[in-house]
């Protein structure tokens, strides 16, 4: 790619109006070679003839690591500076470091959309991540930090309207009911960043509405 450099990353002049930078490093996956690739989001912004303002626009592109460390390379700094902590918690007190592909606590913008193999990347990573859950639950011993950081990841792809479905597939509904009553304040913490995650766009709260009066029904004191 060719183009200036800001703070180390590339920015990218696509026309005589619109350039794109690097913003945000979503996922990681592997290639069936053994290969890791990043899911880049990129911020682009064209200039409006009429107003003079500029239009910003996500653009999502998958990228090798040696482009991302040749035009990115803050990016992958930053992730691991913020994937660190949580990560060395876990080891630490004997907790299972996450394979998601997906940094703790972010948010996907809600104007992003995914293709056909990206929504069955991550609905797999939410299949692992609710089982992961159930396993952590079951050990009881330092239960709510194990699973923290779990729960976080889940809420990020909570925030992805079209993955609703695989969180009423997989029973991650259900379990968020559990958490939500867990006696332990940081483990129903977490699951409150979830819920707000879920209850971000529509199809998250008609789901919600529906876990909470089942859970109601089926709880020993429900109607």
């Amino acid at each position: 790619m060719v183009g200036e450099r800001r703070n180390g990353n590339l920015l990218v002049q696509l026309g005589p109006k619109l350039q794109a930078y690097p913003e945000e490093l979503i996922r990681q996956r592997r290639t069936h070679d053994g290969q890791t690739e990043y899911l880049i989001r990129w911020l682009g912004g064209s200039v409006s003839t009429v107003s003079g303002e500029t239009k910003p626009e996500n653009i999502l592109m998958w990228m090798s690591t040696e482009d991302v460390y040749a035009n990115c390379p803050t990016l992958l700094g930053k992730r691991k500076m913020d994937s660190q902590r949580p990560l060395q918690q876990e080891k630490q007190r004997g907790g299972e470091a996450s394979d998601s592909g997906i940094s703790s606590g972010t948010e996907f913008p809600s104007d992003v959309t995914f293709d056909e193999v990206e929504l069955s990347d991550m609905k797999e990573d939410v299949k692992n991540l609710v089982c992961r859950a159930r396993k952590q639950m079951a050990k009881k011993s330092d239960f709510s930090i194990n699973i923290m950081h779990t729960i976080h990841v889940l809420s990020a792809y909570a925030s992805i309207g079209s993955l609703v479905g695989v969180f009423k597939e997989t029973g991650a509904l259900n379990l968020l009911m559990e958490l939500l009553c867990n006696k332990e304040t940081q483990t129903r913490r977490s699951a409150g960043k979830m819920l707000r995650a879920l209850a971000s766009h529509d199809a998250g709260k008609q789901s919600l509405n529906s876990a909470v009066i089942g859970h109601r029904f089926s709880s020993p004191g429900g109607l």
